[in-house]
């Protein structure tokens, strides 16, 4: 018996006839009736989502089902709202009395493959904002990146060059491309600018993954994310969740004039374009420029200086921001 502060979890074995019992018992909030079936069936889950937060695929039970089911055994809930749940399995013994080996219903099972399937289940039943284009025409790169990204329970598709990319993103929009620099017939700005330049596709978030070394041109194109190879896989995922989470690709810019009549023009002519814009009169420009993080700084000349730009280049997190003067 497992004791909690709030609670208590209750395991026993039991042999009964010629079945091995395994009950586990907990004191929690209990399932009803109607819910009980629906537990062990696939990205299901039951309870109060207002107070029990439920998280995860919904595959644990029906993982469970599946092996007590091929060693030949069963399994089932009992419970009753307020009263806490009983989960219970059997599974077949034989031999003498006294030996507990397992009687083997199938001889052999394709473990890989049944834990391919439920990776590919769960990807397939992922909101379509979670799917990734991943273009790059090493076959090295795009399997490893399929493999991490699938795991985390991405859907992925896989171009080779940028045409098969443009190919794949008009048959079915991605929720984010991640895009080599360097391939045959088309590079990977090429297939930014074409994106960036459509107005069906120009939401979509591009993060560059490259071994070439061009962030300006890159975000001067439009590209969310400039990452460069060798794969760090945790900053990929940062950007990915990052930019999945916006819900599209939405630059920010900042626009600094003391005018209040020119920045509100330039401000509702950037928004009408689908910017997100920050607004200042430059008496704070570099505290708030650390502090909105803007992709774009939009700079009326008589407030510039060459101080103030060297400053915000030092910032962690502002060495990639571009800066347009204007008189």
């Amino acid at each position: 018996m497992i004791a909690g502060r709030s609670g208590s979890i209750t395991c026993s074995v039991q042999r009964r006839d010629s079945e091995l019992l395994v009950s586990v018992k907990d004191s929690g909030i209990g399932i009803a009736v109607a819910d009980q079936p629906k537990v062990f069936e696939k990205f299901k889950q039951v309870g109060d989502t207002l107070t029990d937060k439920p998280k995860g695929t919904g595959l644990g039970l029906p993982i469970c089902k599946e092996i007590v089911e091929y060693h030949g055994g069963r399994i089932w809930v009992e419970s009753e709202p307020g009263q806490g749940s009983t989960f219970s399995f059997t599974l077949p013994i034989l031999g003498p009395s006294g030996q507990l080996d397992l009687l083997p219903v199938r001889r052999s099972v394709d473990l890989e493959g049944l834990v391919r399937q439920l990776r590919e289940q769960v990807a397939t039943h992922q909101p379509r904002d979670k799917s990734i284009l991943v273009v790059d025409d090493d076959s090295n790169i795009r399997s490893l990146l399929q493999q991490e990204l699938m795991e985390a329970g991405y859907v992925v598709r896989l171009a080779e060059d940028g045409r098969k990319a443009l190919t794949l993103i008009r048959e079915e929009t991605p929720g984010l491309v991640i895009l080599d620099v360097m391939m045959p017939e088309m590079n990977g700005f090429d297939v930014a600018a074409v994106l960036k330049n459509d107005p069906a596709t120009m939401d979509i978030p591009i993060i560059i993954l490259s071994i070439v070394e061009d962030k300006e041109r890159g975000f001067r194109l439009g590209v969310d994310r400039y990452l460069t190879k060798p794969i760090d896989t945790a900053s990929l995922f940062h950007e990915v969740d990052t930019l999945l989470g916006q819900g599209k690709s939405k630059k920010k810019v900042m626009v600094v004039d003391e005018d209040a009549s020119t920045m509100r023009t330039l401000t509702d002519v950037l928004e009408t374009r689908g910017y997100q814009v920050v607004e200042s009169n430059g008496t704070e420009l570099v505290s708030r420029a650390v502090l909105s993080k803007p992709d774009i700084i939009i700079l009326n000349s008589l407030l510039s200086n060459d101080e103030a730009v060297r400053a915000l280049r030092f910032e962690k997190g502002m060495e990639n921001v571009l800066f347009l003067i204007y008189q």
